[in-house]
C-alpha cells in the first residue's frame, strides 16, 4: 500500500480517524471509505464476535444477522480459530462458509480479515466485492494493516468508554452499599440493589434470584424495568443466564440469550439479547443470583463483571443481615424451651388483635392455661421431666390450634392462647379440647374480648376465670363473666381476708412510721381512682392491695436511710431506689401476692418514660402502678414531712396538673382530680378483700433511671 500520499492515503485516512473519532460508526466509515479506495470493495460489514465465542452479529445488523458457529462451518469461525485472513474468490461455490452471501445478497468475493483489541480478535472485518475477483496476497496484506489500524482506534474508544463507565460503576457500588445503611427491610435493599446494577453497566433491565433450598429453584425476589408479573416467578437449574448460574456456580455471559431456550415457569423474554449473571453465596452454599440483561448485542467487559459482582456482594450481605434480623427476631419472640411465643411477643400480638378486632368487628378469645401440680412433677422426677412436660404441653397446644391462633408460654407452667375470630363460645370449646388433649391435668381461664377492653383487661378476665376453676376442683375450664366475681368473693367470704396482706403492711409500718401515717390515704385513694377509671372489682382489689404493699421493699433498706431527717443524697438514693426492685421480688415469692408485683416494682414508672426502674412508657406501665404513682404524689405533697412543710390541696392539684402527659397518666390524673372534687367519705375506704391468682413472672430488663438528690424516703 502506498503511504506517500499523506493524509490522503487510505492507511493515513484511517490512522487519522482511529486517533480522533468519537464512535465506532466513524470510524468504520472511514474504514469503509479506505477499503473502497485500496481494494475496490462495494461495501463492508464489521462482524463482532460474541463473548461466549459462539457466534457473531454483523454491523449494521440489516446486511449480516448473528451467525452461530455451531450450526455449520463458518468464515467468521474459521478467521477466529486460525487468527488469519480468509479469502473467498468464489462466493457461490463456498455458501457454507460464507451464509448465504452470495445467494441473498449478491457477494461474488469476500475476504475475512480478524481485528483485534484488548488481547483477543473481537471482529472480523468482511470486505465483499459484487463482482468475481481474484483476491492477491497484496489485497490481504492491505486489508489486514488497515484493520490493524481501525482496532488501534476501536481499542482506544472501548477504553475510553470503560473509564467513563467505571466512574459510573464505582458510584454506583457506593450508592448501593449506602443502601444497606438505611434499611433492615431486605426488599427495599434489594429492589435499591438491582437498579444501582442496571445504572452501573447501562443495563436495560435486572433482577435477583433467591435459591428456595427446599423446592430446588429460584424465585425472582426484586427486580428494575422487569415486565409484570416478574417478582415470585421461579427458574430451574439451567433457564435463563441465572439458571446458568444455578446450574454451574460460576458467572454466566451471553449474547445470544435467545439460544439458552425457553422457561417453565418464568416469563419469556423474546426481546433480551445479552445477559450477564453472577453468584451469590453464603454459609458454603449458592443462594442467589444477579443479573443484568440487554435488548442489544453488548461486549461484557471483566470490569462490568467485577462491578456485578461487588454489587452482588452487597446483596449478599443484605441477605445474611435479614436472616440474621430475622433470627434474632425469633429468639426475641420465642420462649427457648417449648418454642412458642413468649411473655413480651404475646403481649404485642393481644394489642395487635385488639386493634384488629376494633377496626374489623371481629370477636376474639384469650385462653389462660395453667398446669395442675406441675410443682410435683419437678420435685419427684426432677427440672428435666419438667421441661419436657412443658415442651409436650406446647406441642399439643399448637395441635388443636388453626394456622392463625397463637400460643406463648406466659411464664413458668401458664400458657395463653390467643383465638382470632372466635367467640365466647368458640373459645370455650378450644378450651375444652387443649385440656382433653393434655390429660385433663390443667386448670383454663376463658375470656372474649369486648369494645372497651384492653390486653391486660382481657388477660385479667381470663385470669379470674382460671382462679375460679383453680379453687373448685382443678382439671376444668371457666368462663370469665360476672358470676365468676360473685363466685370468687363467695369463695373469699368463707377464707377470710388475705392474711399475707395484712402481716407485711404491718411489718412496713413497724420500719417507717412515714408509711403508717400516709398508706391508709393512699390506699382509699387508689381504690377510689380505679373504680373511677371502670375497672372490675377484682382489678380495684389488686390496686388497693399493691398500694398498701407499694413500700414493702423497704424492708430490705438500711435503717439509717428510713430515718434519715433530710433528704438523701444521690448515693443514698441510688439505694433507696432500690426498694421497688426487691418489692416485687418479695411479692412474687408468694403464689397469694404475686399479681401484686408488677404493680409495685413499676410504681415509680412515668408517663414518658423517664421513670425508674425500667424506663416503661405509658400503658406498657401496668395500670395499678399508674394509679398509686399519682395517688401517692398527691398524699406525699399534701403530707409534712421534717425537711418540707406540706403543701395546700390546691398547690398540690396544681403540680399534679403540671406533670399529667408527662409524669403522669392523663386519664389517672383526670379520675384523680375529680375523685378529689368529691366529698370525701363518698370513696370507699375498706380493708383489702378477695384472695389472688398467681400473675406470670416479669419479662423486663432493668433500666434504671437516676434519681434526683433530695429524694426523700417517702417519695
Amino acid at each position: 500500500m502506498d503511504t506517500s500520499a499523506g493524509a490522503g492515503c487510505p492507511l493515513s485516512l484511517v490512522a487519522h480517524h482511529a486517533a480522533s473519532a468519537t464512535s465506532r460508526g466513524a470510524l468504520f466509515a472511514a474504514l469503509e471509505q479506505a477499503l473502497a479506495t485500496q481494494l475496490g470493495a462495494d461495501r463492508a460489514r464489521l462482524l463482532e464476535i460474541s463473548q461466549d465465542r459462539r457466534g457473531a452479529s454483523g454491523e449494521p445488523t440489516d446486511a449480516v444477522d448473528y451467525v452461530r458457529f455451531d450450526e455449520g462451518p463458518s468464515a467468521t469461525a474459521t478467521v477466529l480459530r486460525t487468527g488469519a485472513p480468509l479469502a473467498i474468490p468464489d462466493a457461490l461455490t463456498s455458501d457454507a462458509l460464507v451464509s448465504g452471501l452470495a445467494e441473498q445478497h449478491g457477494v461474488a468475493s469476500a475476504l475475512f480479515v480478524p481485528v483485534a483489541y484488548g488481547g483477543a480478535i473481537r471482529d472480523v472485518l468482511l470486505i465483499a466485492w459484487n463482482d468475481p475477483r481474484a483476491i492477491s496476497a497484496e489485497d490481504v496484506r492491505d486489508a489486514q494493516l488497515l484493520a490493524d489500524q481501525a482496532a488501534a482506534g476501536y481499542g482506544r474508544l472501548e477504553a475510553e468508554e470503560r473509564r467513563a463507565a467505571g466512574s459510573l460503576q464505582d458510584r454506583a457500588v457506593v450508592r448501593a452499599a449506602r443502601a444497606l445503611g438505611q434499611s433492615l427491610e431486605l426488599q427495599e435493599v434489594l429492589q435499591t440493589l438491582v437498579e444501582e446494577a442496571s445504572l452501573a453497566l447501562d443495563g436495560d433491565e435486572s433482577g435477583v434470584y433467591l435459591a428456595d433450598l427446599e423446592a430446588g429453584d429460584a424465585v425472582a425476589t426484586a427486580g428494575y424495568k422487569v415486565p409484570e408479573p416478574w417478582v415470585g416467578a421461579r427458574i430451574k437449574p439451567g433457564e435463563g443466564a441465572a439458571g446458568r448460574v444455578f446450574a454451574s456456580g460460576k458467572a454466566f455471559i451471553t449474547q445470544d440469550y435467545q439460544q439458552l431456550g425457553g422457561f417453565t415457569q418464568h416469563p419469556q423474554r423474546p426481546e433480551l439479547m445479552t445477559a450477564v449473571s453472577v453468584p451469590m453465596y453464603w454459609d458454603d452454599e449458592l443462594r442467589g443470583a444477579l443479573s443484568v440483561a440487554w435488548k442489544r448485542r453488548r461486549f461484557v467487559h471483566d470490569e462490568d463483571v467485577r462491578t456485578l459482582e461487588a454489587i452482588a456482594g452487597l446483596a449478599t450481605v443484605a441477605c445474611r443481615n435479614a436472616e440474621a434480623f430475622e433470627h434474632v427476631q425469633h429468639v426475641a419472640r420465642t420462649d427457648a424451651l417449648t418454642g412458642v411465643l413468649n411473655h413480651g411477643a404475646m403481649q404485642l400480638r393481644i394489642r395487635e388483635e385488639i386493634a384488629r378486632a376494633r377496626r374489623d368487628g371481629h370477636p376474639l378469645g384469650a385462653v389462660i392455661l395453667d398446669l395442675d401440680d406441675f410443682k410435683g412433677v419437678n420435685d419427684t422426677q426432677g427440672h428435666a421431666a419438667g421441661d419436657e412436660l412443658l415442651r409436650t404441653v406446647a406441642r399439643a397446644l399448637q395441635g388443636e390450634l388453626r394456622p392463625y391462633d397463637q400460643v406463648a408460654r406466659y411464664g413458668g407452667d401458664e400458657f395463653v392462647l390467643l383465638l382470632p375470630g372466635s367467640d365466647e363460645e368458640m373459645t370455650a370449646q378450644v378450651a375444652e379440647r387443649c385440656r382433653d388433649a393434655i390429660g385433663g391435668k390443667c386448670s383454663i381461664g376463658v375470656a372474649a374480648w369486648h369494645d372497651g377492653l384492653d390486653a391486660d383487661g382481657l388477660l385479667e378476665q381470663a385470669d379470674r376465670a382460671l382462679m375460679l376453676a383453680k379453687r373448685t376442683g382443678k382439671g376444668r375450664v371457666a368462663v370469665a363473666n360476672p358470676e365468676v366475681e360473685r363466685e370468687l368473693a363467695l369463695l373469699q367470704s368463707r377464707s377470710g381476708s388475705p392474711a399475707a396482706v395484712q402481716a407485711l403492711a404491718a411489718a412496713i409500718e413497724e420500719r417507717d412510721n412515714y408509711t403508717h401515717e400516709h398508706t391508709q390515704e393512699l390506699v382509699r385513694l387508689a381504690r377510689g381512682v380505679a373504680m373511677m377509671l371502670g375497672l372490675d372489682s377484682g382489678h380495684v382489689e389488686r390496686i388497693a392491695h399493691a398500694a398498701l404493699l407499694h413500700d414493702v421493699g423497704k424492708l430490705a433498706m438500711p435503717e439509717e436511710l428510713l430515718t434519715k431527717d433530710g433528704p438523701l443524697t444521690q448515693e443514698e438514693w441510688e439505694v433507696m431506689s432500690e426498694h421497688p426492685i426487691v418489692g416485687e421480688r418479695i411479692l412474687a415469692r408468694t403464689k397469694e401476692l404475686s399479681t401484686l408485683a408488677p404493680i409495685v416494682r413499676h410504681e415509680h414508672e412515668h408517663w414518658n418514660g423517664t421513670g425508674y426502674p425500667d424506663g416503661l412508657e405509658r400503658t406498657r406501665i401496668p395500670v395499678g402502678s399508674r394509679v398509686i404513682l399519682a395517688c401517692h404524689a398527691y398524699v406525699a405533697m399534701t403530707t409534712e414531712r421534717p425537711y418540707r412543710p406540706a403543701l395546700t390541696p390546691a398547690r398540690s392539684i396544681t403540680e399534679l396538673r403540671a406533670g399529667s402527659g408527662s409524669k403522669y397518666d392523663p386519664e389517672v390524673i383526670d379520675a384523680l382530680l375529680d375523685l378529689l372534687g368529691h366529698d370525701r367519705p363518698q370513696v370507699p375506704d375498706r380493708a383489702a378483700g378477695v384472695k389472688l391468682a398467681a400473675a406470670p413472672p416479669r419479662e423486663a430488663t432493668s433500666r434504671r433511671s437516676a434519681g434526683p438528690p433530695g429524694w426523700a424516703p417517702g417519695g
